[in-house]
């Protein structure tokens, strides 16, 4: 049987400093973290969590939120977060809540209903009261992918605004002036961030924001195909589009073939997410990366350290990156 001793020696850490990550606690650097981390994955290294529930009245579950359960981005997301919760002897409880404020707080309902010690919420719909309200009655809750400012050390939120200025910028230094964008839906937060990245892109390098060449979709194949007919029926002259999510990109791209459009001799397209899918296309998507295995290991620490009642040393705003294929022509050499 796999104990912390075993984990200590191959980590070449202190027992304590075993138990202080197994704990959540924040006296750990980050580079000791890591080790205890590989350790206990190469180990198979459990805690007794019959022990651990029995002492503490605690279920040994965490619930998890999210609008679905399909797609390579959420089912990336859970499969990260369930990996990660495993480690510390934890098991996911997952419920897919839909797009709909209604369905998001009957899965939160049920989550709760069922005693799990924390929740780990992808969520929109779900109003900032009734978050709040939640954390106010002793919830242990993290959301990803969103930020409330009362819930601060709650939120573990990527630079959506950085990453969409990203995608924009890399297509003017391309030589691309004329640069329309497919947003996602502007209830979110997630795409009013990209959206306004785009826009400061454009504004910086001196260019104007059109209304013409922006189309609010919805995040799927479905609406990026009926946003990319859209933008060509305008008939506004652009050479290349940003998607502000890799499933809108790819119904663009969809649209642009059928219309008999040469992506990227004819128009460039860039997303976001960097997806599964997105290095098989041909030509190979240039899109943002969400830093979806960072954003898990943050989350299920911070989830951790919050049952332990311990300060939080997590980071709370992480940075996209953007990832360069074959999507995008650049201009500058054709003149």
């Amino acid at each position: 049987m796999v104990t912390i001793k075993h984990v200590s020696e191959l980590a070449g850490v202190s027992q304590a400093t075993v138990s202080r990550v197994v704990n959540g606690t924040t006296r750990v650097s980050h580079d000791k973290k890591l080790k205890v981390e590989k350790a206990i994955k190469e180990l198979g290294y459990r805690p007794n969590s019959i022990a651990q529930a029995l002492a503490s009245s605690r279920t040994g579950s965490v619930g998890i939120v999210v609008p679905e359960l399909g797609g390579s981005f959420f089912s990336g997301i859970l499969h990260s977060i369930e990996g990660h919760l495993r480690r510390f002897g934890y098991h996911a409880v997952v419920t897919a809540g839909s797009n709909t404020e209604q369905g998001q707080r009957e899965s939160v309902e049920f989550l709760l209903g069922r005693r799990v010690d924390a929740l780990i919420l992808h969520t929109q719909q779900l109003s900032d009261d009734y978050l709040i309200a939640l954390e106010e009655r002793g919830v242990p809750i993290v959301l990803i992918n969103r930020v409330i400012p009362e819930m601060l050390t709650s939120c573990i939120d990527i630079d959506n605004e950085e990453g969409g200025k990203l995608a924009t910028q890399y297509l003017l230094q391309m030589g691309h002036t004329y640069i329309a964008c497919i947003t996602g839906p502007l209830d979110k937060s997630d795409a009013r961030g990209r959206l306004q990245g785009y826009r400061r892109a454009l504004e910086e390098a001196g260019l104007e924001y059109r209304d013409a060449l922006v189309v609010e979709a919805g995040f799927t194949e479905e609406t990026g195909v009926s946003a990319m007919k859209k933008l060509l029926k305008r008939r506004g002259r652009f050479t290349a589009v940003f998607a502000s999510n890799d499933h809108m990109a790819f119904g663009a791209f969809e649209v642009l073939k059928r219309e008999g459009f040469s992506v990227p001799e004819d128009i460039s397209l860039v997303g976001f997410d960097n997806v599964l899918f997105t290095r098989y296309l041909t030509p190979g998507l240039t899109t943002v990366n969400f830093p979806i295995e960072e954003m898990s290991t943050e989350a299920v620490q911070l989830t951790i350290q919050k049952l332990n009642k311990n300060k939080c040393d997590v980071n709370f705003k992480l940075s996209p990156a953007l990832v360069v294929r074959n999507s995008v022509k650049d201009l500058l050499k054709t003149l």
